[in-house]
C-alpha cells in the first residue's frame, strides 16, 4: 500500500512537471525593442550612424496605446527597429526638458494642466497640426526624411523601414 502512494506521488509530480515544461516551451519570445532618449543621441551616432526613428504619442491618445500593443509588439517590425534605428519612443505632452541637438526644448503650457513640448511641435506638426501618433524618421543630419501620422500597422511599417530609411552614410 505504501509502495503504491508513494508511485502515485511520483507519477503525479512527474506528469506536473512534464505540463510545466510543455507550457513553457510553446511561450514564443518575442524580442524586446531597444529604446533610447534624446539625450543619448549624439553619442550613440558617434558610433554608428544610424537614422532615428520617433514615435510620438500622447497618453490619451487609444491610437498610439494600439500601436504600443500591435506595431511595436510585431517581432519584424523590432528586429528592424533594433538593428537599422536608434528608436525613440517620446511623449508629446511630457512636462521635462529635453537637450537635443544643443538645444533645450521644453513644455509649453495652454491651459490648465494641458500643453504640448516644443520637440513634439517640431517633429509631429503636419499640415500646421499637431498630429497623434506621429512616426518621424531622421537622417544623419538630423532632417526630416519620413513622417507620417496617423496609425501605422506592423505590415505598413515593416515596410516603411526597409525601404531604404535604415540606410547607412556612404
Amino acid at each position: 500500500m505504501r509502495n503504491s502512494i508513494f508511485f502515485s506521488i511520483l507519477l503525479l509530480i512527474m506528469k506536473m512537471t512534464s505540463c510545466i515544461s510543455l507550457s513553457e516551451k510553446s511561450i514564443p519570445f518575442t524580442p524586446s525593442l531597444v529604446q533610447y532618449q534624446f539625450s543619448e543621441v549624439d553619442s550613440l551616432m558617434l558610433e554608428e550612424e544610424r537614422p532615428i526613428a520617433v514615435f510620438l504619442h500622447a497618453t490619451w491618445c487609444k491610437y498610439c496605446r494600439n500601436m504600443e500593443q500591435t506595431t511595436f509588439q510585431n517581432k519584424e517590425v523590432i528586429q528592424v527597429l533594433n538593428e537599422k534605428y536608434y528608436f525613440i519612443s517620446f511623449d508629446g505632452e511630457q512636462k521635462e526638458s529635453v537637450l537635443f541637438r544643443n538645444r533645450w526644448f521644453k513644455y509649453i503650457p495652454n491651459g490648465r494642466n494641458t500643453g504640448t513640448h516644443e520637440l513634439a511641435i517640431a517633429l509631429a506638426t503636419i499640415d500646421r497640426s499637431l498630429v497623434y501618433p506621429s512616426f518621424v524618421v531622421l537622417n544623419f543630419d538630423y532632417e526630416i526624411i519620413f513622417q507620417y501620422g496617423a496609425f501605422l500597422e506592423s505590415v505598413a511599417m515593416k515596410k516603411i523601414l526597409e525601404e531604404g530609411k535604415g540606410k547607412t552614410r556612404k
